[in-house]
């Protein structure tokens, strides 16, 4: 997984948004998964008001469940847009992925500040496209303990991916770095704890060192294990990760060289995934901004199950050298009787 698909609004579909005038649009990823376009299957309400809109949302994607989707439509009586990404629990992982790190590539193309942040949402379930439920979800965001269990893990994702920076300076934490230049995949939405801060300032050499995000938004300091070579690297990362989440490591393999490990195990939670592959991106940006010299990190890996390891990244040249030569070798060929 990646923090950005790589897919892109279609100039067509930028168009459409620019002339948009009271209508609802439905946008889709093309079926050679290289553009964001206009849904045309989609059709309009015959009223603008907030009852026909998530009528004809909550029929559209009725039709079309459990397909993922983006929605958005000005806000009755305001300057504003609302915009909705349905991305239900029961699509297939990979298109679960592919729009939740898709979102914000549209958000920046169309111009976040046509969207307010409590207006920005991430729905799950068919029941929620109603009237009722979008005046709760964008009435009490302020108010965590109106919340359902639901609606705080996506409050949560919500807060994690927006490419708006809350006026609050207690929310969503963006943290912009220098080498940005404006592109949002490369924004850091949380903020590393102060042990965690201290051990990556220090000597990584056979260190490794796991992270994860815990409820709080922050990047805390999971676990350290000392004397790690590269050999035990497996055994040893799967002693320091107990839990089935998603892990961003970092494992010191020479007294120069640093490598970064991200996990999403199996079993993990479809949420834990969104927001570990919303964040990958920022944080090698700020990892390798403030952290580490220039070409220090040198290897980063993407896994499954951390037995998905394959060691053989760290090997040296030489002895990548020497493996490939003695591959290389070739036995002459006998040669045959001599004649009499």
């Amino acid at each position: 997984m990646s923090t950005q698909s790589g897919i892109v609004a279609s100039k067509k579909l930028l168009e459409r948004f620019s002339s948009l005038s009271g209508e609802t649009l439905l946008v889709t990823i093309s079926e050679d998964q290289t553009q964001l376009v206009e849904d045309e299957s989609y059709e309009q309400p015959s009223s603008g008001d907030l009852s026909s809109i998530f009528s004809g949302l909550h029929q559209h994607f009725h039709k079309k469940y459990p397909q993922p989707g983006y929605a958005i439509f000005p806000r009755p009586e305001a300057s504003d847009f609302v915009f909705i990404a349905f991305i239900p629990d029961s699509a297939p992982i990979r298109d679960k992925m592919l729009y939740a790190s898709t979102k914000n590539t549209l958000i920046q193309q169309i111009g976040s500040g046509f969207f307010g942040k409590k207006y920005n949402l991430a729905l799950t379930e068919l029941e929620e496209l109603t009237p009722e439920h979008f005046a709760h979800a964008t009435l009490t965001e302020t108010d965590p303990s109106l919340f359902t269990e639901d609606e705080r893990v996506l409050q949560s994702i919500n807060s994690l991916q927006t490419l708006s920076v809350s006026q609050n300076p207690n929310s969503a934490f963006k943290k912009e770095l220098p080498s940005m230049q404006g592109h949002s995949g490369n924004a850091l939405f949380f903020e590393v704890d102060s042990k965690l801060d201290s051990v990556l300032r220090g000597n990584l050499e056979n260190h490794l060192v796991v992270m994860n995000i815990d409820s709080s938004e922050h990047l805390v300091l999971a676990n350290v294990t000392e004397n790690v070579s590269v050999e035990s690297l497996v055994h040893s990362a799967q002693q320091a990760v107990t839990e089935s989440t998603p892990s961003y490591i970092i494992f010191g393999y020479t007294h120069s060289k640093v490598s970064f490990i991200y996990s999403c195990p199996s079993g993990s939670k479809v949420r834990d995934r969104m927001v570990y592959a919303a964040n990958k991106k920022g944080l090698l940006a700020h990892l390798t901004s403030d952290y580490f010299k220039e070409g220090q990190l040198d290897k980063i890996l993407e896994v499954g199950d951390l037995d998905e390891i394959d060691i053989s990244v760290f090997a040296s040249p030489e002895a990548s050298d020497s493996k490939t030569t003695k591959s290389n070798l070739k036995f002459s060929k006998p040669k045959g009787p001599r004649r009499r």
